[in-house]
């Protein structure tokens, strides 16, 4: 069976539970690899008075170089380690305050990230699954990510993509966890362009729309219309450049050369991957246009996913485009109120995501 890496989120939230009783379940397609210490493991499990059995657990510590081994086998547990160069001390001996905002807490959920990243680039596991951390746990231990897909593209240097969705519906964020203030000027052509160029290349969809900036997409320009001007010019070009076929070095020329692109446009004769217009966002989410058009684009964060979840949010998931490893997520968040209460836990979306990256080919 395929092996996934799991790194466990923020211990103070639920992430650990839904690890802890989907265990079984999720064992039984993929062999997965749980990057927590045994200690920590253990007083997780007498606070949620819960067992795990058979389950193989990671250790990690920075060292500057890799190196994965079996360690022992104890109280049903495989113990294995691995090293990797996480820049940070890794401490795992602290207490679990169900529900804090605590920082070592914070740390801990990032490292054990960053390792399982690595692991999964090591080719050790066919893809890494993160559970929900919290931004400000990272925040008040020093870390300046805003989550996940921000480390991700300092951890490999490339532009990560976050899209969310299910086989209904996915979005693809254009930009996410940033001031709504700062995403009108973060929407120029050869932003906009670039993205589009990858989101069609990690994806494959046939048919994306893109979610207008403004109300009613400008109206003309009655309301606004200046990034959907900017829009439309980076979506025409985008569709005449993948009907080229031409390569990323043509890509880049084109992109400062507006003779390229007007001859791209000119000898553009069919229909294109992207609609070529920015459609109007608060009627994209109708059933009615979901059945003409279920991949779509959007601009900023709550555009895209407020409507996302209130339609799926049992079945979403969240994933990383644009990167040399597979990563997904579930599409939820730490939900402090509800951890070691023994509540009521949709486990759903975690197995959504698990099932979603064990059908992707491996990377190469």
């Amino acid at each position: 069976m395929k092996k996934l890496a799991i790194s466990i989120g923020d211990i103070n939230g639920i992430g650990l539970e839904i690890l802890i009783r989907s265990h079984e379940k999720l064992s039984q397609i993929c062999t997965p690899y749980y990057f927590i210490h045994e200690s920590l493991l253990q007083k997780a499990l007498k606070a949620l008075d819960l067992k795990l059995f058979n389950a193989k657990l990671v250790s990690f510590k920075d060292d500057k170089n890799h190196e994965f081994k079996y360690e022992k086998s104890q109280n049903s547990l495989e113990i294995y380690s691995f090293c990797a160069p996480l820049g940070l001390k890794v401490d795992e001996n602290f207490n679990i305050q169900a529900g804090k905002i605590d920082a070592k807490s914070g740390l801990y959920s990032f490292l054990s990230f960053k390792a399982a990243s690595y692991f999964v680039y090591e080719k050790h596991a066919h893809a890494l699954l993160t559970l929900p951390v919290h931004k400000k746990a990272w925040e008040q231990a020093k870390l300046d990510y805003k989550g996940h897909t921000d480390a991700l593209r300092d951890f490999f240097k490339q532009n990560a993509i976050m899209m969310l969705g299910c086989k209904k519906l996915f979005i693809g964020l254009f930009s996410e966890h940033i001031p709504l203030s700062k995403v009108s000027q973060k929407i120029t052509f050869k932003n906009l362009s670039i993205f589009l160029k990858d989101f069609y290349k990690e994806t494959g969809f046939k048919k994306i729309g893109v979610l207008g900036f403004n109300p009613h997409a400008g109206d003309y320009g009655v309301i606004g219309g200046k990034e959907e001007k900017i829009m439309q010019k980076a979506i025409a070009f985008v569709n005449a450049f993948l009907y080229s076929q031409k390569d990323e070095n043509f890509f880049k020329k084109a992109l400062k050369d507006e003779n390229l692109q007007n001859d791209l446009l000119f000898n553009f004769k069919g229909k294109g991957i992207y609609l070529p217009y920015p459609l109007v966002a608060d009627s994209a989410f109708t059933k009615e246009s979901l059945k003409s058009c279920k991949r779509l684009v959007a601009m900023y964060h709550d555009l895209g996913l407020t409507p996302l979840k209130a339609l799926y949010f049992d079945q979403s998931i969240n994933v990383s485009l644009n990167l040399p490893i597979i990563r997904v997520s579930v599409d939820h968040g730490t939900a402090f109120d509800k951890a070691y209460k023994n509540a009521k836990i949709n486990t759903k979306s975690y197995f959504e995501a698990a099932k979603f990256a064990l059908e992707l080919p491996p990377k190469t």
